[in-house]
């Protein structure tokens, strides 16, 4: 069965999400008439939620309207005590806690621009992005600052912890919270890019962008529900009131754009719960669910392995959770099978995109997506792509190349890199993703790999993340990384490192059977490693293949 992805709309002249066109930095684009302003306009509307708990960390509750009061004294306190104002950077370098929304929400009410520092960094990584931007202040916790004063950082940090927030609260008692005199094309916050091929780089993304990406995931929510109305035939304000509220899980960093887009600020923009796990631990997380009543949970492949594994499972009522979401990656054929089968009725989703554009440039839910899994969703409205080839030239549809983008959500460049920027984003303001792949006629988009990750051996090109959803796709194999080594003689050899699912056996001919089952012969990996240990991965949920490199001895 085909399914349309693009209807019903609601985005006509007057409807919630009304698209028009608009000229952005230049040029004209298709943008969410209603995405204007700065983050304020979102933070306006936590007194109107009152005693509705938005986040549940442990023991601790805090509903919206404490929330609103906590950021107001945090941000006078803030100017007061350490003169932050408008247009200043202010970096956060913290572990998921509610302490780091604050500071988020207070530093940005004030004008100032949240940089959001990778809290898993060393001391040197997280001193590197600091010092990139000129931060006027690091807000940290203590294991932070300690490792950046190790690190002979000199600049000034706030140690912000639960006592020291209670401390604000009370010496900025009933301080309002600022309204931010940023323009809706202003910077809303930096966040880096994941450096594995180098030193990350300070992505600045606007008003407009982040306010767009929180729209489009509710375009595609509200587009959703319009399709099950019409299949349950009810109209849709029947069932938006039938509807649980959101309670999200948060697995993600808050400083990834999962984290701080797709959870922090959508939820609250949907007045929705935000619970807390700080560290992944299946039997918590099934005990969770259960007592918190979650509805969304978004994690790593490796967290949904363990979930489907976790024994208790079957103890717990785990029938709130509405849908379920690979983050950092997208769902492998086993994973997606066994996840329904193990949560039927659920709807699963996936997308694309990355930190330059403020999160996804496509997405796809329900039989959208699984009618699709091959795919990583539908591009939106909103989103201009094309596909080029190493020459510039633009593809046809269902060609093979580089995917570029345009749209209101694109960053507006790099912190203090003019050149980097030109070479990302033309002057027509598309943006080389650097990632490989198609799109056809009805938006659905493809991804191959990223064009770093293709190995050119015997003078075929092959792209890694082929053969790893080739491989990935045996029952018994949990995770698997393909990469390239220097070889003198043809070029690179492909080598692949493959970890079973616990006790289960996997031989170096498994692999190679499920390789030729699948693809060409010149995709067949010269070297294969099999391993116990996890595959090491950033905090975007990407391999981290230098590191791997390292550890199986072929640097």
């Amino acid at each position: 069965m085909q399914i349309d992805p693009h209807t019903p709309a609601l985005s006509g002249p007057g409807e919630p999400f009304e698209i028009c066109e608009q000229v952005v930095n230049g040029r004209t684009m298709r943008v969410f008439a209603r995405a204007v302003g700065s983050l304020s306009s979102l933070y306006a509307t936590m007194p109107g939620r009152g005693d509705m708990d938005f986040i549940v960390d442990g023991d601790r509750r805090i509903t919206y309207a404490q929330f609103h009061a906590l950021t107001g004294a945090a941000a006078a306190g803030l100017a007061a005590e350490f003169g932050v104002t408008h247009g200043q950077r202010v970096a956060i370098a913290m572990h998921n806690t509610p302490e780091w929304m604050v500071a988020f929400t207070a530093s940005s009410a004030l004008g100032a621009i949240p940089a959001l520092i990778n809290s898993r960094g060393s001391g040197d990584e997280m001193r590197y992005c600091i010092e990139d931007v000129g931060a006027s202040l690091v807000i940290a916790d203590a294991r932070r600052a300690d490792a950046l004063v190790q690190a002979r950082y000199e600049g000034k940090i706030l140690v912000l912890d639960e006592a020291t927030l209670d401390a604000m609260a009370r010496d900025y008692a009933s301080s309002p919270l600022p309204e931010s005199k940023m323009e809706t094309d202003d910077p809303s916050c930096i966040l880096f890019t994941s450096g594995t091929t180098g030193r990350p780089k300070a992505a600045i993304i606007t008003n407009r962008a982040m306010l767009t990406g929180i729209m489009m995931t509710q375009h595609a929510g509200a587009r959703f529900a319009a399709r099950m109305a019409e299949k349950l035939g009810v109209d849709m304000a029947t069932l938006m009131a039938a509807r649980q509220r959101t309670a999200a899980f948060l697995v993600m960093p808050l400083f990834h754009i999962g984290g701080c887009q797709a959870v922090f600020l959508t939820v609250m923009a949907n007045g929705g719960k935000i619970v807390f796990h700080r560290r992944w631990n299946p039997a918590e997380a099934v005990r969770l669910i259960e007592k918190e009543q979650i509805t969304q949970f978004t994690g790593p492949p490796m967290t949904l392995w363990d979930l489907l594994a976790e024994p208790s499972r079957h103890e717990h009522d785990l029938s709130s959770l509405g849908s379920i979401a690979c983050g950092g990656q997208s769902f492998t054929p086993s994973l997606l099978a066994a996840m329904q089968e193990a949560f039927p009725g659920r709807v699963f989703g996936g997308g694309y995109g990355m930190t330059e554009t403020a999160g996804s440039i496509s997405l796809a839910m329900g039989e959208l997506y699984t009618s699709r899994p091959e795919c990583s969703g539908v591009a939106h409205d909103v989103v201009e792509v094309r596909v080029i080839d190493e020459d510039g030239a633009v593809l046809a549809l269902g060609e093979v190349g580089e995917i570029c983008i345009r749209g209101p959500m694109i960053m507006s460049g790099y912190w203090g890199r003019p050149e980097e920027t030109a070479a990302a984003v033309d002057a027509q303001g598309w943006l080389k993703t650097g990632d490989i792949g198609s799109i056809d006629e009805t938006g659905y988009v493809a991804i191959v790999d990223r064009k770093t990750n293709m190995v050119i051996s015997k003078g075929e090109n092959i792209y890694c993340a082929e053969v790893e959803r080739a491989i990935a796709g045996h029952p018994d194999i949990a995770d698997v990384a393909a990469f390239g080594v220097p070889d003198a003689r043809i070029g690179e050899r492909l080598v692949v490192a493959v970890t079973p699912h616990p006790g289960r056996e996997v031989t170096e001919e498994t692999v190679r059977q499920q390789v030729r089952s699948k693809l060409a012969d010149y995709k067949m990996p010269a070297e294969v490693f099999l391993r116990h240990e996890p595959i090491h991965r950033n905090a975007t949920g990407k391999v981290d293949r230098q590191v791997l490199r390292q550890e199986l001895g072929l640097i």
